[in-house]
């Protein structure tokens, strides 16, 4: 008969430190995989000396927060922590140091339950995201240091960025309504090197285009107009046949907006001014 190894856990309110772990492994996660079956979650529940079961509630309370992808009207449970809501105050006052902390928490947390001989729950071992887990991200093969630190931060934002946009645009193209994850790209209204780094991971910084558009906005070929349509360069786009079938012909549709997080007007001016009417790169 198996072992309950969370099954005499006792049950104690959780400290900045705990809370700041459990923050990191939401931004860093694909949504489906913080539930008590992800296998990062069993992890930190496994070091924590708490059960999955309360990981994932802890995660998804703090989700409740999360003004990137919460459905409108939503709010955490009643008798949730403070923590809960402050942890997303501490990291828009200072996203990337404090996101470091955070990562630095749970990359060690991470590491000694695996060092500690974790094993994972039943169904959990195939669970872990078709692209990375949390685990490997945070153990990219490059020298310790400030390359490794900004790397591993983009990364994190990039994942994080990613999985907003896929959730607020329900896994679709906004320009052609495909819907092939492979193929879509989470695209930087403003640009990535441009933007602050709380402006990197708003969701209204981004559109879900595929590969293809998402490289045409990138280059300043087509943009968007404060009505969320589609505008064409014609000084960068000629007319010919295979160009207007697969540029020419969106001009003037509407993109479907997201659910939360509808691009903003500063991103998409930017955008306009310096990137569309940009010259061509």
């Amino acid at each position: 008969m198996a072992v309950n190894v969370y099954a005499r856990t006792p049950r104690r309110n959780w400290s900045r430190e705990e809370t700041m772990m459990a923050f990191a492994l939401y931004i860093t996660l694909e949504p489906r995989e913080c539930d008590d079956k992800g296998l990062d979650v069993q992890r930190l529940a496994f070091f924590l000396h708490r059960t999955p079961s309360s990981v994932a509630l802890k995660i998804w309370n703090i989700a409740a927060y999360d003004a990137n992808r919460k459905a409108r009207g939503r709010v955490g449970m009643k008798h949730g922590s403070k923590l809960d809501a402050q942890v997303w105050q501490w990291y828009e006052e200072a996203p990337d140091a404090f996101m470091e902390e955070c990562l630095d928490l749970l990359q060690n947390a991470l590491w000694e339950a695996n060092r500690s001989n974790f094993t994972p729950e039943p169904l959990a071992t195939d669970r872990h995201s078709s692209l990375e887990t949390a685990s490997s991200i945070l153990s990219t093969r490059i020298p310790e240091g400030k390359e490794r630190t900004a790397l591993t931060l983009q990364r994190v934002n990039q994942s994080y960025f990613r999985n907003s946009l896929m959730q607020n645009y329900m896994h679709t193209c906004c320009m052609t309504g495909i819907r092939i994850p492979a193929l879509l790209i989470a695209s930087h209204i403003k640009p990535w090197k441009a933007s602050t780094p709380a402006e990197k991971t708003a969701a209204s910084n981004g559109l879900l285009l595929n590969a293809f558009h998402d490289r045409a906005f990138d280059q300043g070929f087509i943009s968007i107009d404060d009505d969320y349509r589609i505008m064409v360069n014609h000084d960068k786009v000629k007319h010919s046949e295979v160009n207007d079938k697969w540029i020419y012909e969106f001009e003037g549709r509407a993109i479907t907006l997201p659910a939360v997080g509808c691009p903003s007007h500063e991103f998409i001016e930017y955008h306009h001014k310096h990137v569309f009417l940009a010259d061509a790169a």
